[in-house]
């Protein structure tokens, strides 16, 4: 303004002049800061700006701690997911370390019983290695004994339920005809245990025995139980003389026996053992018998026969029955035979012979009748 007015007065008297300049010098010292000055703080500017700055105060601060503990609760929220998520892959963790733990269990369980049947397979070899190795030792020293004298054991055996096994020992002999008569008109096949010195001009009836389908077993060949059962070379050297000529006559060779006063008797309590192991494991299988007829007794009747064979079948679910074609006279055998064989037919039991494959009767006494 003061310039504009100097500007103006350029045309005025030099007075005017000189008092334009002095305003001009004061306005330049006021605003170099030279002159003198109202003080800010305590005027009306200065408490328009501090109410102005205290409500801006008033009004941001709130928004400041809203914000301030949104920040912090979005943290805190954060921390929680983050232990959750934790503690959840935690839970997994501890799930999946029990499937673990309940996996290897079971394994070790599997692996235990693994063992133990890996133990007892061990075992069971090494039992098996020390049979073969004792069968070895005993076959060095028996096995070359009668090298003829082995036969296939078999394989199975059959159902023998209700079955009567009709046999003979100690033929052939003067009634062994008669017999097969009997046993041919009722269609009846039956065994019979041979002496091999019985058979000598009797060959024939032997030859027909087989061809009429009946079973020839080796009973002995000379029958005198103090011989037969000296050792185990006696007792081989006597089956082989009755075995070799039953298959020189028939053709067929022996595969069972009944020992000569069944397999437990007072001659052969040194050499039975190792008899009966000898022979079962050349594959023979012998015979006793739980049907009697005691019909080598002196006081034998055919009713005595007769009632002693039916009541000792029927207190077996099979039977295998002792009765006698050679050694003697044996009328009442034949006479008692037909009786016998009608009334076990008629109360439904069947009749065949013994092979290997019928399960052998074996005794542990000497109760019944010697062969």
């Amino acid at each position: 303004m003061i310039d504009s007015v100097r500007t103006d007065l350029r045309g005025y008297s030099p007075q005017v002049k000189a008092q334009v300049k002095t305003l001009a010098r004061a306005k330049t010292r006021e605003n170099s800061g030279g002159g003198a000055k109202t003080s800010y703080l305590g005027s009306v500017r200065f408490f328009k700006h501090l109410i102005v700055t205290v409500l801006l105060v008033l009004l941001l601060a709130p928004w400041c701690g809203v914000l301030y503990l949104s920040r912090a609760l979005r943290e805190r929220a954060d921390t929680l997911r983050a232990r959750e998520d934790a503690l959840g892959a935690a839970d997994e963790m501890v799930g999946a370390l029990g499937t673990a733990l309940g996996q290897l269990s079971d394994q070790y369980e599997m692996l235990e019983g693994d063992a133990t049947a890996l133990g007892e397979a061990i075992a069971a070899l090494n039992e098996r290695i020390g049979n073969e190795i004792e069968l070895q030792s005993y076959q060095s020293a028996y096995g070359q004994l009668y090298p003829e004298l082995r036969v296939a054991g078999p394989a199975s055996y059959a159902d023998t339920t209700g079955t009567v096994y009709l046999t003979f020992d100690d033929g052939p002999g003067t009634n062994t005809r008669a017999i097969l008569d009997i046993l041919k008109r009722y269609d009846i096949k039956a065994t019979f245990f041979v002496v091999g010195n019985s058979i000598r001009g009797r060959e024939e009836l032997l030859r027909r025995t087989a061809e009429e389908g009946h079973t020839i077993g080796v009973h002995s060949y000379t029958h005198v139980y103090k011989d037969i059962y000296a050792s185990l070379e006696a007792f081989l050297e006597d089956f082989y003389l009755t075995s070799i000529k039953v298959e020189e006559i028939t053709g067929v060779k022996p595969e069972i026996f009944r020992f000569p006063g069944g397999s437990v008797n007072s001659y052969n309590e040194a050499w039975g053992n190792t008899i009966t192991s000898e022979m079962l494991s050349r594959g023979y299988r012998y015979y006793d018998w739980n049907a009697g007829s005691n019909d080598v007794a002196a006081n034998a009747t055919e009713e005595s026969i007769y009632t002693l064979v039916l009541q000792q079948v029927r207190s077996n679910p099979y039977a295998v029955v002792l009765m006698h074609d050679g050694g003697g006279s044996r009328a009442r055998t034949v006479s008692a035979l037909p009786r016998i064989i009608e009334r076990l037919r008629a109360e439904g039991y069947r009749f065949d012979r013994l092979t290997n494959e019928v399960k052998p009767t074996v005794f542990a006494n000497t109760a019944y009748s010697r062969g």
